[in-house]
């Protein structure tokens, strides 16, 4: 274990050149991102001579101390030593790339968001980013504070719960998920603003072109909308449990000039990724501070270039 460390930051590096990963093509998102730690965390500790699990020997200089109001921390920046990110990014103008980031985050906090942000701006070595989505997740923070109800209800809503509501074609059941859909806004929608109101900045400083959100319902989208300076021109949502998108929210998004686009990420994503891998490893973690998936494509031909991850952790002993 890394002893002296009380942060740990990875940066995946372009998972595409990855042959561990290519061979499981048909891999979901939780094991392609536990994969892709668990190849860095192994390569990392090749090419700096010790074992990630039951280190004893850190040299210094892979650290990186930061000042906190509470105590200065050691933050060990874990990177993969021979990633060709900044090879890819090089062959081709800027101008002909598009850089697309989806943040996970569990907590509304401006400082992390901004640390996530400015990881991946150092990752790429871009000054500017063409879309941020953020996906906020505060729910499986407090798992065991809920009871078995609420906590059900907080996981299974999602934007599309109307939309398969109106396939059951149930009045009982579409004011049961419109309840829920409420019930979830109400616990997100503010820490969703204060994290909002952090992208706004990057968008007025010119640092980020495009604001888009993750699985917050169609309630909840109106009124971030209608509330937010930069308004979101992304929307996605979750179909894996229903292929129905709510009529509703197909005509706002229309009508506002948000694309709507689908997923298949988990909601519990950072503390599953966490439990694969880092605590496996020997890293005492149960889930990731945040996350930044970016994904760079060529914009004429439409490729993919690039893709990868990085994460922070606050870790403690095993």
């Amino acid at each position: 274990m890394l002893k002296s460390a009380s942060k740990v930051t990875i940066n995946t590096g372009n998972v595409l050149n990855l042959i561990d990963i290519k061979k499981k093509a048909g891999q979901n998102v939780t094991e392609e991102l536990s994969e892709s730690i668990k190849l860095t965390l192994s390569e990392w500790g090749t090419q700096n001579g010790l074992p990630i699990q039951n280190g004893s020997t850190e040299p210094s200089q892979h650290y990186m101390v930061v000042s906190t109001s509470k105590a200065s921390e050691a933050v060990v920046n874990i990177t993969r030593p021979h990633d060709d990110v900044q090879i890819k990014m090089a062959e081709e103008d800027r101008k002909n790339l598009k850089i697309g980031v989806k943040i996970f985050i569990n907590e509304d906090s401006p400082t992390a968001l901004c640390e996530c942000l400015e990881n991946v701006f150092t990752a790429l070595q871009t000054e500017f980013i063409e879309n941020v989505i953020l996906s906020y997740n505060p729910d499986h923070l407090h798992k065991g504070e809920r009871d078995d109800n609420v906590k059900t209800t907080f996981t299974k809503a999602s934007p599309i719960s109307l939309g398969s509501t109106v396939v059951r074609n149930s009045s009982t059941e579409i004011e049961a998920d419109s309840d829920a859909d409420a019930r979830k806004c109400e616990a997100i929608l503010p820490g969703i603003k204060t994290l909002w109101a952090v992208l706004e900045d990057y968008v007025k400083n010119g640092r980020v072109l495009q604001l888009g959100v993750a699985d917050v319902g169609g309630g909840c989208l109106y009124k971030l909308h209608a509330w937010a300076v930069v308004k979101p021109t992304i929307a996605q949502i979750n179909l894996a449990s229903c292929c129905v998108v709510p009529p509703s929210l197909h005509t706002f998004c229309k009508a506002n000039d948000v694309q709507l686009l689908t997923h298949a990420d988990p909601a519990d994503l950072l503390s599953v990724a966490a439990l694969k891998t880092l605590s496996d490893a020997g890293i005492g973690c149960n889930n990731l501070d945040w996350c930044a998936r970016y994904q760079v494509h060529i914009k004429c031909r439409g490729v993919l270039a690039l893709k990868g991850y990085v994460c922070k952790a606050t870790v403690g002993k095993q």
